[in-house]
């Protein structure tokens, strides 16, 4: 005995114009102090969302420690989704998912079927720095 009042809906996330709203490390421009993180930042997916929140939380403690916000390099893929979160076009900005366009290009020529584990490599190396810098 179901009514159908509107067909075709799809669910859809809220987000924040995070270009626009949030200053490094996930938090407001206007100094509350307050963090964001997962899909009302502007990613999609699990994992993505996920490591906002660590982000999040690393740089609430280091705030907390009163030590400076830590980002992860753009050869990352978590550095690579901030960088989009933090420098989208305000005016068109949309969720974004995890991909292998949002990483800073590899250096000289490499072959097509090598690009990708060349560009994971390189990740994995430049996120373990940038974790023992923390």
């Amino acid at each position: 005995n179901a009514e159908f009042l509107r067909y075709g809906s799809i669910h859809r996330n809220s987000y924040l114009n995070s270009p626009a709203s949030l200053a490094e490390g996930l938090c407001t421009r206007d100094g509350t102090g307050l963090f964001f993180a997962g899909q009302l930042t502007g990613v999609e997916g699990y994992t993505e969302s996920l490591g906002t929140g660590l982000m999040a939380g690393i740089n609430l403690a280091r705030r907390l420690e009163g030590r400076p916000v830590a980002v992860p390099p753009p050869t990352t893929m978590l550095g690579g989704l901030y960088r989009y979160l933090r420098e989208a076009d305000p005016a068109h900005f949309q969720p974004m998912n995890a991909n292998f366009g949002l990483l800073d290009p590899l250096e000289g020529r490499v072959k097509k079927d090598q690009r990708k584990a060349r560009l994971v490599a390189r990740a994995r190396e430049e996120y373990a720095t940038w974790r023992g810098s923390l």
